[in-house]
């Protein structure tokens, strides 16, 4: 599963460096296509098919670069030509434009992006500083879920303790791994109440309108077979730290997965779970988030 590839490759320890170092390390690994700064215009929201299947040709002063096996929320910046090869597609997010498909029939050369350019060239910066570096050591198309495979928590952290979640009526996301479908998510308070209850025949189970008051609460889920796990949650009217450094970019939903992966990276212990939930309660837009939800996941796996 992803996170122990991530725990395996350093992701952790890589999210503690520096932006500068971190770009040195993904270098030093041999991951291609960690691009450097450039005028950014949008981001790869979703790749159908093959990462190697997808260039980016960037000039930049006369110079010709190529980023080679892009990932979701890769940047992609002013003249940009992308390209697909075969049946491989990729879905961009771009300022001004909003969504584009590329794929083998035409090239794709990004416009000049909209809006105040130093401002949104930072937001741009700090995605491709602070998300792609651990996001380029996810492995590619792992299989993560499937029946028969061991029944579990998606984020470890749920099974080990420590997470928090702010108070509020708000929908929960549980994101489970292996089983049998259907899966069954129940949540209780202190007082063993059921606040909520739902079930779902995906491993993504979305508990809707649920009313979370200050405490503790345990969440139970299962599957057909039957099986069970249980985690504990603490609900905080703490507020978790935000990053504006993304506040700029024009798609909700790209401005939300970034500042919740950075939230988990920053502080996997406690605010990983509460990231998920503001990725699952931004906008839909187009955005892989399996993606995502799995980096957030990847961190504090050590």
């Amino acid at each position: 599963m992803v996170r122990h590839w991530a725990r395996k490759l350093g992701a952790r320890k890589l999210g503690a460096r520096t932006p500068a170092i971190a770009a040195l390390a993904v270098a030093a690994t041999g991951w291609a296509g960690l691009a450097h700064a450039c005028a950014g215009a949008g981001v790869i929201t979703r790749i159908e098919g093959r990462a190697q299947d997808v260039v980016i040709t960037r000039t930049d002063g006369g110079a010709t670069t190529t980023v080679t096996r892009p990932r979701v929320l890769e940047v992609v910046c002013h003249s940009d030509k992308v390209t697909t090869v075969g049946a491989t597609y990729v879905m961009l997010s771009i300022d001004g434009a909003g969504t584009v498909k590329v794929d083998q029939h035409a090239a794709y050369v990004v416009p000049a992006h909209s809006g105040t350019p130093s401002v949104i060239s930072n937001a741009y910066s700090a995605l491709n500083d602070q998300v792609m570096p651990d996001m380029k050591r996810l492995p590619w198309n792992v299989r993560l879920k499937g029946a028969g495979d061991d029944f579990g928590f998606a984020l470890p952290s749920l099974t080990t303790g420590g997470q928090e979640l702010q108070a509020g009526d708000r929908s929960l996301l549980v994101r489970l791994v292996g089983g049998a479908a259907p899966y069954t998510v129940q949540i209780r308070d202190a007082s063993n109440a059921v606040v909520a209850h739902q079930t779902s025949p995906d491993h993504d189970v979305v508990l809707p309108h649920v009313t979370l008051a200050p405490g503790a609460y345990k969440i139970t889920a299962s599957d057909s077979t039957p099986r069970a796990m249980d985690a504990t949650i603490a609900v905080v009217t703490t507020t978790p730290p935000a990053d504006s450094s993304f506040a700029s970019l024009g798609d909700p939903e790209i401005r939300s997965a970034a500042a919740a992966a950075t939230l988990a990276r920053e502080a996997p212990t406690p605010w990983s779970f509460e990231a998920e939930q503001q990725l699952e309660a931004a906008p839909a837009n187009g955005l892989d988030r399996d993606k995502v939800y799995e980096l957030i996941e990847s961190y504090g796996t050590d």
